[in-house]
Order: structure tokens, then sequence, then C-alpha cells
């Protein structure tokens, strides 16, 4: 089975559930950065993501999770004993929200496909 080519074909269910979240975050003033695979390809990698990792402080956590909670599949719980973390599922697309481990110096924002995406930079 060639994952990378389930990836490919899935890719316009992952940008509109990249969409929605960041929608999501940026209207209830959440600070939050994209990582892992979905932060790959929008930095331009032939990877393509399978789900949509997005990190954010404990407290932001916390809050989505409420928000969220008609798409989550987990509920909260710590990572490794250290980060609070849920899983969800919007638009058949798997998503991580977790609790950073630190809180990054700098984030930007990336437009990617008419709609900005915050990274660390």
């Amino acid at each position: 089975m060639n994952y990378q080519e389930i990836n490919k074909n899935n890719l316009p269910k992952w940008k509109n559930t990249v969409r929605y979240l960041t929608s999501v975050l940026k209207k209830d003033g959440i600070k939050y950065y994209l990582s892992a695979s979905g932060l790959e390809h929008i930095l331009g990698s032939e990877k393509y993501p399978y789900d949509v990792d997005l990190f954010m402080s404990e407290e932001s956590v916390r809050k989505l999770f409420d928000i969220l909670k008609e798409y989550a599949i987990s509920d909260l719980h710590k990572w490794e004993d250290r980060c609070l973390e849920f899983q969800g599922e919007y638009n058949s697309t798997p998503f991580e929200i977790c609790e950073w481990e630190k809180k990054p110096k700098r984030v930007i924002q990336k437009e990617f496909k008419g709609f900005e995406i915050s990274i660390i930079g």
C-alpha cells in the first residue's frame, strides 16, 4: 500500500481541515503553531501529510477541547506524563491538538492556499 499516494489523494480534505481548525483558532484568539508532516508540506516538501498536528499552551488545549468536543475521538490526556493532548477527526482527516513543551520564542504567519497558518519562525 502506497501511503504517500493515499495522502496525496486526501490532500483536499487535509487542506479543508487545516482551514477549518485555523479559523476556529483565529476566531477564539488561540496562539498555536503547525508541526510535523503538515509543516513540511506547506514549506514545500514532497511528503504529503496524513493528519494535522497543532501545538499550543495547556490552557488553549483545554479551551479547544471544549470547542471541538463534537470532533474529539479521545479524551484530554497526558502524553508521556508531560503534555496535555487530544485527538480528533474533521472531514475524515485526523488531527492532534497538543500542549507545547516550551512556549516558542517566535511564531510567524505563513500564507498557504489563501489563508494563514502559524509556524515557528
